[in-house]
């Protein structure tokens, strides 16, 4: 399954291809262009259904019956400086609408602003968000004991997803048909070195 930052990664790089849709429906049929939520479940799901060209009301069941995608939405929405607003599913209890607001916050002026976010600056707010989501998944470095990832003999072991923008028209085919490009990268904790962490080597010269 592709990570949170992946998916806000490749749908940055749908709207820069196909463009940012803020109309009516949520892919304009003329154009092909993407509203926010739509490219975030087309980069999630790697599907585009039918309704996004003539149904709001079935798209957005579609878009919310997404894990993955709901999930990048919302870490989208988190990273923006205005809140999600909410909708009350019972009396009394309301729930935040995170595909509204980051379809709202494309399409509209913000207070004290003259136009709406251009297509650059709504790409560029997703791909910070890749990057929040990158951070929050980061293992940070253990710095007491050897590296867990190669036992402290720096062995390039560990592997991490290509980014979409960085892949090959022939592997970007094969990622629409679910296939995963990782690179191998020198072990984080030793820098590729065979050597403990400075703190582990400290604590076998005191023992």
């Amino acid at each position: 399954m592709s990570s949170t930052a992946g998916i806000l990664r490749r749908a940055a790089h749908l709207i820069t291809h196909r463009g940012l849709h803020t109309g009516d429906q949520f892919i304009d049929r003329s154009t092909n262009s993407a509203d926010v939520a739509a490219a975030i479940f087309v980069a999630a799901e790697v599907v585009v259904p039918r309704e996004f060209y003539t149904d709001e009301v079935t798209s957005l069941e579609i878009i919310a019956a997404s894990a993955p995608a709901m999930t990048a939405i919302r870490a989208l929405s988190d990273s923006l400086d205005t809140d999600a607003c909410v909708t009350e599913i019972v009396p009394g209890h309301d729930v935040p609408d995170y595909i509204e607001h980051v379809c709202n916050w494309a399409a509209t002026t913000p207070v004290f602003g003259t136009r709406p976010p251009s297509t650059s600056e709504v790409i560029g707010a997703i791909l910070r968000a890749a990057q929040a989501a990158d951070a929050l998944t980061a293992v940070p470095v253990q710095r007491s004991e050897l590296c867990e990832t190669c036992g402290g003999h720096g062995s390039l072991v560990s592997d991490i997803e290509i980014p979409y923008e960085e892949l090959s028209p022939r592997q970007r085919q094969g990622v629409a048909h679910g296939r995963k490009y990782t690179r191998s990268i020198p072990c984080p904790h030793c820098d590729g070195y065979d050597h403990a962490t400075p703190l582990a080597e400290a604590q076998a010269e005191a023992a």
